[in-house]
């Protein structure tokens, strides 16, 4: 006897009953998740055990912007927390560790305070992102037990203190940002073991001491900012080692003067920015062939020669800013194209007469020639590119001594 179509859709409906039920988030676990939002200030929390989602989760009813996630594995295990941009007022959880299967947590852009709890170092967390929240306190040395740890940001805070050598025992660590925080003292030498750094930014802090030369050891970066952190020049001469880096961006460093770091074993930079770093000698014509350049930033340094005219009709640059350093010589065409900003101020360069290309109208670049050169009458550095100038309301003032 053939069952009949009412006992089939029964049957599926009883197997989807049992497919339901088994997928349950385990209470336990959606118990902490609770303790959780109510820790980091949430005042309600509405979630989908079944679905493992998060339907709402806040202080308003409607954030003006947020991302909430909860994330589980196959087996219906918190895995990931993702609660950001939700103004949330209260602390970090140090109930995570009740969550035994959570890799990941992003607590982003909330008005989070107070320390990173120490109990976060019995976790097997991957990712930890807290950037952009009222955290304070020294960075726990405990976080260097998290040995499955790959990405750490602890961007836009107010940690102080120096960074904790145990740092250095994360040798699984991909991505380390501590920028914009009140961080001070050298680089621990513990640092050198961190072979898997792909992303480090340290900008905006007030350390001490020279730029160590153990970056040589990160070969896999392709990611170094160092702006404004208090650390001194010169820029390690190993810094060509590390060959697949796209992104180098130091500024404002002291020391004594250097000339330009070879880097001509990186021809692969989308972004070059060695901004008031007491550069001196000649700007490497081979900077000029790098394909893949999109902003060259040597501002403010020592720089002398010329801009080759044979700059390649492949380049993708869009950002030239050499203002402030000692250039000369013609303004070649091919660093005008069209779309470009260029910022060749405070230089040498030859006068650029109105009938010349860099004067030219209707051009579609951005383009400031400001005492770019040198001029018979300070009158005329105004604008190279004007054929008269008449001062109106003007005031001359004589000083006699």
């Amino acid at each position: 006897m053939y069952p009949t179509i009412a006992w089939i859709l029964r049957l599926h409906c009883c197997l989807l009953f049992l497919i339901f039920a088994e997928s349950r988030v385990p209470q336990e676990e959606v118990n902490v998740l609770q303790q959780i939002a109510k820790t980091m200030g949430a005042t309600y929390l509405s979630f989908d055990a079944d679905l493992c989602r998060v339907e709402n989760v806040g202080v308003t009813v409607t954030p003006t912007w947020h991302e909430k996630i909860v994330g589980c594995d196959h087996e219906d295990h918190i895995t990931k927390i993702v609660l950001k941009g939700l103004n949330l007022p209260g602390v970090l959880p140090p109930e995570l560790v009740k969550l035994p299967y959570i890799k990941e947590i992003d607590f982003a852009l909330n008005y989070l305070s107070g320390r990173i709890p120490v109990e976060w170092a019995a976790t097997q967390l991957t990712n930890i992102s807290v950037t952009v929240n009222r955290l304070s306190g020294e960075i726990p040395k405990e976080l260097g037990n998290i040995s499955s740890l790959l990405y750490l940001n602890l961007e836009a805070n107010q940690f102080s203190g120096s960074v904790p050598s145990e740092l250095g025992k994360l040798i699984n660590l991909q991505t380390l940002i501590l920028s914009s925080n009140q961080l001070v003292g050298k680089f621990p030498t513990s640092f050198s073991k961190l072979v898997n750094l792909t992303d480090f930014r340290i900008n905006d802090n007030n350390f001490s001491g020279q730029i160590p030369d153990f970056i040589q050891n990160w070969k896999q970066l392709t990611k170094l900012e160092m702006h404004a952190t208090g650390l001194e020049g010169p820029i390690p001469t190993n810094i060509s080692l590390l060959n697949k880096l796209t992104d180098l961006r130091i500024s404002d460093i002291g020391g004594p003067a250097q000339a330009f770091p070879s880097l001509s074993d990186i021809m692969g930079f989308h972004n070059l920015v060695l901004r008031n770093c007491s550069l001196s000698g000649e700007l490497p014509v081979y900077i000029w062939a790098m394909k893949d350049l999109q902003t060259l930033d040597v501002t403010f340094n020592k720089l002398v020669g010329e801009i080759p005219n044979n700059i390649s009709a492949r380049s993708m640059l869009k950002f030239v800013f050499l203002t402030g350093n000692m250039l000369s010589g013609d303004i070649p065409d091919s660093i005008l194209k069209t779309g470009i900003n260029v910022d060749l101020s405070y230089n040498n360069f030859t006068w650029q007469g109105p009938d010349q290309y860099a004067c030219q109208q209707n051009m579609n670049l951005y383009l400031n020639l400001y005492k770019s050169s040198a001029a018979v009458s300070p009158l005329m550095r105004i604008h190279p590119c004007m054929k008269d100038f008449t001062c109106r309301r003007c005031k001359w003032v004589f000083i006699t001594c």
